[in-house]
Order: structure tokens, then sequence, then C-alpha cells
């Protein structure tokens, strides 16, 4: 099953996300949820708060077709997140207008909103700033950061049970990280925040963008951090890869599109490749074998990841020529020939929203 989520924000009516099943043989839906975003959810940009439910609802109301850019890529650790594992629940952050005090909850299928944060306390302080709200995948939390003056971050968690409990995981500067969000990995849970992060299978690596290094690997901490260039143990991915990475293709393998959206290499260009992270020595060439050979032929197309099957087999990739969008599937080997996808309801699966998962 493939699973999608799109967000719709009507002018007069509450904003609605709704998350989809695929079937990715005859891409006809298999199963459908809707989640009725409470009125004093932050959604929008304009509230000045980081959920990644604002970056879901980014494009306000959801249109079939493409933009310039073409659709999204395959979604980023944090917006799967946004759920519990069987997408019955939906993590908010909630923002009272008048105070600006914000703070995490969440709503279910039915409507109802469960706030897990208290609100504004008449001691004479700063309102809570409580952003970034996912849900552990078992259910048990909604994780959390919180920003103060001193741009001191901290990584805690809300107990979903009925006292709430808060555990604070870790903190530190948050300086210099802006655009970063709150993403989870490895058992037991810790709490990654870091800009684009994408976690590896098993939870023990993960890919983010760090201020003055660029990409990098990261092996995920024994505790929640902040992906910077001091305190975690990452490994530069050296700019001969011209790498920006998708996602995981096994526990050791990235898979690569270009960096800056034009390829150095003229057979790569607006292709796809994989990276073996395992071969990175942290220096700035790049070891002998670690970059596979493209994956699709060079073309003048914009080619945009959508999705990657759980084994790491196959790729379903966007293509816009123009203005025309079409949608295809790969193997992620050198050479593969793509296979246009012709089934209509393709169009309506990957054209809107965000790819969540493929499993």
């Amino acid at each position: 099953m493939i699973v999608t989520a799109s967000c719709s924000v009507p002018a007069s009516n509450p904003a609605r996300v709704t998350v989809t099943g695929w079937d990715p043989t005859t891409w006809e839906r298999t199963v459908s949820r809707t989640f009725t975003v409470p009125a004093e959810a932050v959604v929008a940009e304009a509230d000045d708060v980081a959920s990644p439910l604002v970056e879901l609802c980014a494009d306000n109301f959801p249109v079939a077709g493409a933009s310039e850019d073409g659709p999204r890529a395959v979604a980023a650790t944090r917006l799967r997140q946004l759920f519990d594992k069987d997408f019955s629940r939906m993590a908010v952050v909630l923002i009272d207008r008048e105070t600006e005090a914000t703070g995490v909850g969440y709503v279910d299928t039915s409507g109802k909103l469960t706030k897990l944060s208290g609100g504004q306390t008449e001691d004479f302080g700063d309102a809570p700033g409580e952003e970034n709200a996912v849900f552990a995948q078992d259910g048990s939390a909604v994780w959390f950061t919180e920003t103060d003056s001193s741009d001191h971050v901290r990584i805690a968690s809300r107990s979903v049970a009925g006292d709430h409990e808060v555990t604070e995981q870790a903190g530190g500067d948050g300086s210099y990280m802006d655009g970063a969000a709150l993403a989870l990995a490895g058992d037991p849970v810790r709490g990654l925040f870091g800009k684009e992060v994408r976690v590896s299978h098993d939870g023990r690596k993960a890919t983010t963008f760090i201020t003055g290094q660029g990409f990098t690997v990261a092996d995920v901490p024994q505790r929640s951090a902040l992906f910077k260039t001091d305190g975690v143990k990452t490994t530069g991915i050296p700019y001969e890869g011209d790498c920006y990475p998708y996602g995981w293709v096994d526990d050791e393998t990235v898979l690569c599109g270009p960096r800056l959206g034009e390829a150095k290499d003229p057979e790569r260009k607006n292709s796809f490749w994989t990276l073996d992270t395992s071969r990175l020595d942290g220096t700035a060439d790049l070891p002998k074998a670690a970059l596979g050979d493209p994956i699709i032929p060079a073309t003048d197309r914009k080619n945009t990841v959508r999705a990657i099957s759980p084994d790491g087999k196959q790729l379903i990739f966007a293509s816009l020529q123009g203005t025309r969008l079409e949608f295809f599937i790969s193997a992620i080997a050198p050479g593969a020939t793509p296979k246009k996808i012709a089934a209509p309801g393709a169009d309506k699966a990957l054209s809107v929203g965000d790819v969540l998962e493929w499993r």
C-alpha cells in the first residue's frame, strides 16, 4: 500500500487532512481517513509556529496537476510522524490567538481533540511555546520542542495517558538552526532536531542538512539531540557525490538526486543514483565505489522521487516535461528502464499532497 496525505483549507470550513491508502498495482483507493483540524491548531505559516502540519498544508487548496517545479519529493520523516502507526491519530500544535501561547495535542478521526498541554499560567513569565508536534509510532506520546528567548531548544514528550506526563529528553543551543524540525528515531525513541532529517530503516542513521557542512550522514545518538556540527557524530557527504538525499534504500544506502537541481555530471542530469554511506570516511574525497551509476537515463525532464518501496528495490517518480506531468516506476538499479504508470488513479494518488509511506 502507498499512503498519501493531503490538506484542504476551505475559506469558511475547518481545515481537513485526508490520509488515503492506494493499491500500487491498480491505483485504486483501499482506505481513506479524514481528520478535521481544530480551529486552534496551527496550519499556516502566518502563525510563525513550527509544525509538520504547516508543511503539509502549505499548498492550501490541493489542486491536481503540477507546479513549475513538479510535485513534492517523498516526505521527510517528520511528516510521516504526524500520525501514529495505524493513522488513527494526528498530532497538532495548538495556539492561543490572544497570548500566542502554544501547546501540543492530537485529534482522532472522529474529530475529538485531546489537549496534552496546560494553558497559560497566571504567573508573570513567558508564554509557553511548544512546537514541532510528532507522534511516537506506538501512540504512547506526542513529542515536541520548545525554544526560549536565548535560543535554547528543549526536546520533550508528553504522555497520551491520563496524566499527560512530560519527559524532557534533551536540550541545546539552537542558534543557526532556522528551518529545523523534529523527527523521531530508534527504540527506545530519541528526538532528532535538524533540517531535512530522514531516518534509516533500522533507526540507527539519518541524513540531515547542517549549516556550514551541507548534507551529512549522522549516527543516531543514544539520546535525543540537536543535529549541529558539534556534539553529534556526523560524516559529510563529499561535494563530488552531488547528493540530495531522497531517502534510504536500506540501512546503509541512500537514494540521491542532484543536490542543487542540476547535476554536475551530464550523465546524471535529472537522474537518480545510490550512495553507500558505510564507505564514507569523513574526508572531502568521495571513496571509490561509494557512488552508484545513474539509475535512469539523463534527460531534460524534471524528475522527483515520490516513493521508495519498502524493500528498496523500486522507486516511483514524477516527471515534468514542460507542463506535462507523468509518473514512472523504475528499479533502483543502474541503467534501469522506467515504465510509465498508465492507470488513471495514479494521477489522483501522486499529484496532490505528500507520499508518507510505501508499505
